[in-house]
């Protein structure tokens, strides 16, 4: 293998951070007791291999340079030479790419450990020749600076590396070709179009497209600590506000890097005028309400929605606005203007500034000042130089508390249905209570099972800093020998050491209980009853002060120690999350670029009678195949949806029996309920189409309430879970990719064919081509998965609705009206409501069976067709791209991609 043919650009990078003015470089044979005169040598530039097992690179590191003779000499000296400017470093020659990206790491922690002159590294611009001559453009030679981030693990650190590097040789290589290209020209008119089209998909992979956000949703309840630590995570003080009185955050606030400045940004997203009108006449309803069941009494959620309606009309008009009417608020001139787009951005130079200025749309405890916040829906912070906040990382406030506002409850369940992973945070003293986490589970989490995107939850504990060493050891019969403290208790560090001693020991209880306790649903949560996820990766948790962390950044007085604190290792599992989705982009990416260089070097291989017939019958086989392939994924989902429309079958009559009565219990006339001003609670759920958030969280959904039967029996057996689960198994949609993107094209194959490059290049094309949609496909179901599973619900709030309608508009009706209009709704169309939303679900399933089938079969026989037609015969100037191959060749082997065998 040609040494010089296959050395990437993030190999020389590293040569330019030791030499920042190399010319030159020799690599010298070093025998012992052999003649000078017998050494072989290899330039830089030498196209030949050295017949050596061990060599050594002489760099010079002073400007001015050097010749190859001038370098040979040095090396002779090598031994004995004491030159500060001279760097000797003794490297193996290895064959083969996947060797030498083994040793490219190797030497990169290595070089990673050598003094650098930061202000050459920073201010040096290389601009060399590329292979043609011609000054400037994009070359792999020239240096690329990277970005400012936080500090990584070793473990990542490498990672991340290899994930950045392959990426922007990728764009490096593109664009090199993609200058070459613009020479190539044709002259029949089919083959102008041809080139046209590649110059353009050329053209679009110099920049990878805009990657997808990462979100991480914090659930807890109002005072749990998601704000505080939040602030922690950012290293701030207090970006958001945190609950002092009563609940603080009533709005989803999203919380990520900006990576364009150096300002603090915020975008504020409101519902729009309209919405916020209806929004006004209901809180005014409310408050003008007399109709409690018994007159003069009231409960506890009966005085909130009457004091939630009174806070929001008095945060935006002003103390005397509850006392007006309709019209004279709608006309009030110091209502705030809405922007037509309902968006609003701001920009600070401070931390400070962005938090004081947003508050008021973002916080319901302040009472001195003009208050924005019923009006919002979603608030978007940008922060810059944060560690923790990588370039997609989104952090997810969830409100802990509803407000019985529709349109914030439906950002909600949005917010919550896009999060890769949740954090559930409790304060430590609460963590263990089962009942509450049970409650989470079973309402506020349900919809991430089927229908969301997560794939990982973790306990936060927050608050482990408050704890009293007297009461807990006693609680627990822990000695001073158990904690391994002194015996002295008079010594000056006795009490700090049996703090931290048990505030340790508490720790390591609650992570073993919390493990104990939840591993396992979380894992039937995500997964159902598959077989078990050996990974691990599903589940986490974590014991957090946030206050001792910020105390340690701050430098001031604290009795934890930084990593006792575990923000460290919480900002640890973000990256890890980061960095598991980076290295799949990447993967992408450079499949993409493969495949395309691998078809122009296609350009420079001989057509011919006996490639011609090894295309033509490649296409009959690939096309046999293909047909299987799509009969076996055609059979699949029918098997599926034929399970589960059984399932579902089973679930119309168990709705039929038991929704009404269940609705009654539950939702309608509870039987723990004793209904003093419940109709309000009745009202609001009627206006939020069947859907109500309480002031303590707790969600109160009529229509997940009439369709529980049905997702019961939906998902026995796991049919549900186990078709669209991550899992690669036979019985799911991933793991007859998965077969497909192996079978489809073997190792065995291409190994084959590896020494023809007509054929060779060919399949490589049609692989790449494969990889990238199959990834196109995943995305597509995710998205469609979460419409499917959402489907029975959706269907039955859509029959309920103008009950709904009916009885929030009608003002004066009372409780009993409403609940009569409501059973006799569920009651008159229970027989046709249930197997309407089996038969919407079951019709949105056969439709992406036919759409995941269509699509692998046009789009597959797209790539054969343009990889086994040969180019066209009248192109002048093609592009030689064998260079920019190997780069490619050498990223995939480093990323693990089984592209090229």
């Amino acid at each position: 293998m040609n040494c010089a043919a296959v050395v990437s650009p993030a190999l020389r990078k590293l040569s330019d951070r030791i030499i920042p003015y190399w010319r030159s470089a020799a690599i010298l044979h070093h025998q012992q007791n052999q003649d000078s005169s017998s050494k072989p040598t290899y330039s830089a530039q030498s196209s030949q291999t050295p017949a050596c097992t061990e060599m050594d690179v002489v760099m010079p590191s002073h400007a001015g340079g050097s010749n190859v003779r001038d370098n040979e000499r040095q090396g002779d000296e090598a031994g004995r030479n004491t030159d500060p400017d001279l760097k000797i470093f003794p490297i193996e020659q290895v064959t083969g790419s996947k060797k030498l990206s083994e040793r490219e790491k190797h030497w990169k922690i290595e070089i990673e450990h050598l003094d650098e002159r930061p202000d050459q590294l920073e201010n040096e611009e290389v601009t060399p020749k590329r292979k043609n001559g011609h000054a400037g453009g994009p070359s792999p030679k020239k240096r690329r600076k990277k970005k400012k981030r936080a500090v990584f693990s070793r473990e990542i650190e490498d990672i991340l590396n290899k994930c950045e590097d392959a990426k922007a040789d990728g764009r490096m290589a593109i664009s090199q070709v993609d200058l070459k290209i613009q020479k190539a020209s044709c002259s029949r008119a089919q083959s102008i179009e041809f080139l046209k089209n590649l110059k353009k998909k050329i053209s679009n992979l110099k920049e990878p497209k805009p990657a997808d956000k990462i979100y991480i949703g914090l659930f807890g309840r109002t005072g749990a600590g998601k704000s505080s630590l939040i602030n922690a995570i950012v290293n701030e003080s207090q970006i958001l506000p945190s609950a002092v009185l009563h609940a603080c955050t009533s709005v989803c606030v999203c919380v990520q890097a900006n990576t364009e400045s150096d300002k603090y940004k915020a975008d504020i997203e409101f519902m729009s005028k309209e919405d916020w009108e209806l929004e006004l006449r209901s809180l005014l309803e409310i408050l003008s309400s007399e109709q409690d069941e018994q007159p003069g009494a009231s409960n506890s959620e009966c005085n909130w929605i009457q004091k939630m309606a009174e806070e929001k009309i008095k945060a935006v008009y002003g103390e005397d606005g509850p006392k007006q009417d309709y019209d004279k608020l709608v006309g009030n001139k110091q209502f705030p203007q809405i922007p037509d787009n309902c968006k609003k951005p701001f920009s600070f130079d401070t931390a400070k500034e962005l938090s004081r200025k947003i508050g008021c749309y973002i916080r319901s405890d302040k009472k001195n000042e003009r208050q924005y916040w019923p009006l919002v829906k979603r608030v978007t912070i940008s922060l810059p130089h944060s560690p923790a906040l990588l370039e997609r990382i989104v952090l997810v406030d969830l409100p802990g508390a509803g407000d019985a506002n529709k349109y914030r409850d439906e950002m909600w369940k949005q917010c919550l249905s896009q999060c890769a992973s949740v954090w559930i945070v409790n304060d430590i003293t609460r963590a263990l209570s089962d009942k509450e986490v049970q409650k989470i589970f079973q309402e506020s989490l349900r919809s991430i099972a089927g229908g969301g995107e997560c794939q990982n939850i973790t306990f936060v504990c927050t608050k482990t800093d408050i704890i009293n060493p007297e009461e807990f050891r006693n609680n627990y019969d822990i000695t001073d020998q158990d904690l391994d403290l002194d015996k002295n208790q008079d010594s000056e560090d006795y009490d700090k050491k049996e703090k931290q001693a048990c505030i340790c020991r508490r720790n390591e209880y609650a992570k073993m209980e919390i493990e104990k306790d939840h591993k396992d649903k979380v894992e039937k949560l995500l997964f159902g009853d598959c077989e078990k996820n050996r990974s691990g990766t599903f589940f986490n948790v974590f014991t957090v002060s946030s206050s001792e962390y910020k105390n340690n950044k701050q430098g001031k007085s604290s009795f934890l120690d930084e990593n006792i604190t575990e923000l460290p290792a919480l900002i640890e599992h973000i990256k890890k999350l980061y960095v598991s989705h980076l290295e799949n982009e990447a993967k992408d990416y450079v499949s993409e670029i493969s495949g395309l260089l691998s078809y122009l070097q296609l350009a420079n291989s001989p057509s011919n009678d006996r490639i011609k017939s090894f295309t033509d019958c490649e296409f009959h086989r690939l096309k046999n195949d293909l047909e299987k392939m799509c009969d076996k994924m055609n059979e699949f989902l029918t098997k599926v949806h034929s399970e589960l429309k059984q399932n579902l079958q089973n679930g119309v009559k168990a709705a039929e029996k038991e929704s009404w009565k269940k609705a009654k219990e539950k939702v309608i006339e509870p039987i723990w309920k004793d209904f003093r001003g419940y109709h309000k609670t009745l009202k609001a759920l009627c206006k939020n189409s069947g859907y109500f958030r309480s002031s303590n969280g707790d969600i109160v959904d009529l229509n997940y309430t009439l369709s529980e039967p049905l997702y019961a029996q939906m998902n026995r057996n796991n049919v549900f879970l186990r078709t669209f689960g991550p899992r690669a198994s036979r019985h799911s949609v991933n793991g007859n990719f998965e077969s497909f993107q192996v079978n489809f094209i073997t190792a065995r194959r291409l190994e084959e064919y590896r020494m023809e490059p007509a054929k060779y290049l060919r399949l490589v094309y049609i692989k790449t081509e494969q990889r990238k949609l199959l990834r196109q496909l995943d995305k597509e179901i995710v998205f469609r998965k979460k419409c499917i599973y959402s489907s029975l619900s959706d269907s039955i709030r859509k029959i309920m609705q103008p009950t709904y309608s009916k009885c929030a508009e009608t003002v004066r009706y009372n409780l009993r009206q409403i609940q009569e209009e409501l059973n006799y709704q569920i009651y008159s169309s229970k027989n046709a409501m249930f197997k309407e939303a089996m038969n919407e679900m079951l019709k949105q399933m056969d439709e992406l069976k036919d759409w995941i089938v269509s699509k692998l079969n046009t789009q597959m026989l797209t790539a054969m067709t343009v990889a086994l037609n040969q180019i066209p015969d009248d192109f002048v100037d093609l592009p030689d791209v064998r260079e920019e191959f190997e780069w490619m060749k050498v990223h995939c082997d480093a990323l693990d991609l089984e592209i090229f065998v």
